[in-house]
């Protein structure tokens, strides 16, 4: 049997090398520190979230 995907839509998406800085710094201060694609799961849920809040 399969295994069910947490996450099975994928997206390839580009980032210059400041976002990608801006991203390895924001998940240095996790505790504990997250993998590289939930960081920026987590980055656009509060993105969202925030946008919605206004």
């Amino acid at each position: 049997m399969p295994r069910t995907e947490l996450y099975p839509v994928k997206k390839i998406i580009g980032f210059n090398q400041a976002m990608l800085d801006a991203i390895e710094k924001w998940r240095a201060k996790q505790r504990p520190i997250p993998n590289l694609s939930d960081a920026i799961r987590a980055l656009i849920e509060a993105g969202l979230k925030a946008s919605r809040e206004k």
